[in-house]
């Protein structure tokens, strides 16, 4: 506090703790938020346990209020203990892109050490490890195993940052939900600010759609889908490959651009060369700007099997897209199903498909549903409205 008007104010040093593989949703909700911290009297340090994907994107901006730190070495507790004795924070917010990319080793050396302030925010919620192959108890052993097996480890991890922490914040009420029921996080110390998009940055026409379909060949009167996605098994781009095959041999017209990059990018370039998609779906890896090619799209899709609630929807809805989603994590909280698009079961290729369909044929439907879509995100996901309130937590 202030002693007078000649005192001046310590900033509080802030400490956020991500393990970064590579650049994603939840490094760039983290972005977001720091760039929103500027001017709120705080330092805000970065501490990347894998690779850092933040110098480059800060290196334009102005951003003195901010370091990097890389640490992939932390293996201990004597190791998180080191860190912050070294950083001394006032604040400690573990980011959690899932459940398991931090060990509670982090929250619990931050706890010992005397932060005044944990928190967490948690992104996604991954299904609880398998019950271990036991068909029958016949022994100590397997009682044992029960107990205190590599599953029951596995569950304690997860359980104990929660209680160490002040709060955790969730992207979405379903990764809220599903930690307090299947991880037994405590409910009094959970709540939900949903992810959030700037509908300035991220609107109709806001971009220039068409020359991404000059680039690509695609004629004005063609219909396109486009999907934002990390290509990687959660994301099941396999089925939609899949739907879109049936979709093509279904005698309907469409070109599918998919934007992203990931370890599965030679696995669905061989599925596409099988399914003789070649023509008609377009590979474009990851992308800086991804609004010129939402401003090129009908529609967006997502077939997703597992979520917390992506950008890459909300963006979507932001340019006035009707989105096909999956009914997985915080999808359907952004996507009311025949309001601003469809909400289709995961895995199912033939439920992507009948949505396809039906957005293809119904342009009054596309153009009814693309402007609930922004309608939605003025409304429920404004990126001010949801940083400030991450702001007023993190900073009580």
């Amino acid at each position: 506090m202030l002693g007078d008007n000649n005192t001046i104010r310590r900033k509080r040093s802030l400490l956020f703790v991500i393990n970064s593989i590579c650049y994603g949703g939840s490094e760039k909700h983290l972005l977001e938020l720091i760039e929103r911290l500027e001017g709120c009297n705080v330092q805000s340090i970065v501490l990347s346990t894998d690779s850092d994907p933040f110098t480059e994107r800060l290196k334009d901006g102005c951003h003195s209020s901010v370091s990097i730190r890389s640490e992939n070495s932390l293996k201990s507790f004597m190791d998180w203990s080191r860190v912050f004795r070294e950083i001394r924070p006032d604040v400690v917010v573990l980011v959690y892109g899932s459940l398991w990319m931090l060990p509670w080793l982090a929250a619990a050396a931050g706890w010992v050490a005397g932060v005044q302030r944990l928190y967490a925010i948690q992104h996604q919620s991954t299904p609880p490890p398998p019950e271990p192959l036991i068909l029958e108890i016949k022994s100590t052993r397997d009682v044992l195993r029960r107990i205190f097996g590599k599953r029951a480890r596995r569950l304690l991890s997860a359980r104990v940052p929660p209680y160490l922490c002040n709060k955790t914040i969730c992207v979405s009420d379903a990764v809220r939900d599903n930690l307090i029921r299947q991880y037994r996080f405590p409910a009094r110390k959970m709540l939900t600010i949903h992810n959030g998009v700037s509908s300035v940055d991220f609107a109709p026409g806001r971009s220039n759609g068409t020359a991404i379909r000059t680039k690509l060949g695609i004629r004005p009167d063609e219909l396109v889908l486009v999907c934002t996605s990390r290509l990687s098994q959660e994301k099941g781009l396999d089925v939609l490959l899949k739907a879109f095959s049936m979709i093509l041999h279904g005698n309907l017209s469409c070109k599918l651009i998919i934007i992203g990059d990931g370890y599965l990018h030679d696995k669905l370039m061989e599925q596409i060369e099988e399914l003789n998609l070649s023509q008609n779906v377009f590979m474009e890896g990851f992308q800086d700007d991804v609004r010129p090619y939402l401003c090129a799209a009908d529609a967006f899709v997502l077939t997703s099997h597992v979520e917390g609630l992506p950008f890459s929807v909300l963006e979507a809805m932001a340019c006035g897209l009707p989105c096909i989603v999956t009914n997985v994590g915080g999808n359907s909280e952004a996507v009311i199903h025949n309001v601003n698009g469809l909400v289709v079961n995961p895995g199912s290729a033939e439920e992507v498909v009948q949505a396809i369909s039906y957005l293809l044929t119904q342009p009054q439907e596309r153009t009814r549903m693309g402007n609930a879509s922004r309608s939605r995100v003025l409304k429920e996901f404004d990126i001010e409205a949801c940083m400030s309130e991450i702001k007023r937590v993190i900073l009580s």
